[in-house]
């Protein structure tokens, strides 16, 4: 997980009045996630671009603390721009990046993020990274799958808006979101094995994959 995610929630409670322990459930973040998925000539995925919105407390927790738009006008100048791109870039060692791409069921390797930047509308934060596929990745009737989640489900991320795709011939992105209904039957049965002593917050049960939204990309024969 982000760090800087993890800290915010005291002073996220504190703004908005929210009472501190187990009354505040999971998750805590929101973020609507852009996907565009890039082929190369030969409908090979090589690499996959990432948005990332934040709700709007979260984003006026990031920037008051980083201490930007000191006037409160909404804006951000070239040098508060610059910055914010990459505060939500520094993942601890490990950190998957909450977004898993896979071939049919074969998990894919992605890079490190790069290209990052961010903007700030007045209201939400956007932040953009690139992540590489170790090696190009022929896309056929066989989906290439991109799924958005927190495996622990501090964070709650959605793919609002269509996914993108560019380059190949043929090739069509379709997003598809989870049986919520399942998905929150399987959170209630995972806490149910929690005893009273546990601290959930800490030890949250890994069920964000149940909540994943996910875009298939497919592209037809030549």
């Amino acid at each position: 997980m982000r760090p800087m995610l993890r800290c915010a929630l005291p002073a996220l409670v504190l703004a908005a009045g929210l009472p501190a322990g187990p009354a505040l459930a999971h998750p805590h973040v929101w973020i609507d996630t852009g996907i565009e998925v890039i082929l190369n000539d030969r409908n090979e995925a090589t690499a996959i671009r990432i948005s990332w919105t934040y709700d709007e407390l979260y984003s006026l927790y990031v920037v008051g603390d980083m201490g930007l738009d000191a006037d409160w006008d909404g804006k951000l100048s070239p040098e508060e721009e610059a910055r914010l791109s990459g505060f939500d870039m520094k993942w601890d060692e490990g950190f998957a990046g909450d977004t898993f791409a896979l071939l049919g069921e074969t998990p894919l390797d992605l890079s490190r993020p790069e290209e990052f930047g961010a903007r700030y509308d007045g209201k939400r934060i956007t932040s953009t990274h690139l992540r590489r596929l170790a090696a190009p990745v022929p896309v056929g009737a066989v989906p290439l799958i991109v799924q958005a989640y927190d495996p622990g489900y501090y964070v709650a991320y959605s793919i609002p808006e269509p996914a993108v795709v560019t380059g190949g011939t043929g090739c069509v992105a379709r997003t598809f979101v989870p049986d919520l209904t399942e998905a929150e039957q399987a959170l209630l049965e995972a806490l149910k094995e929690y005893t009273p002593d546990v601290d959930v917050e800490d030890a949250f049960p890994a069920v964000g994959a149940q909540f994943a939204e996910e875009v298939r990309v497919t592209c037809a024969a030549p």
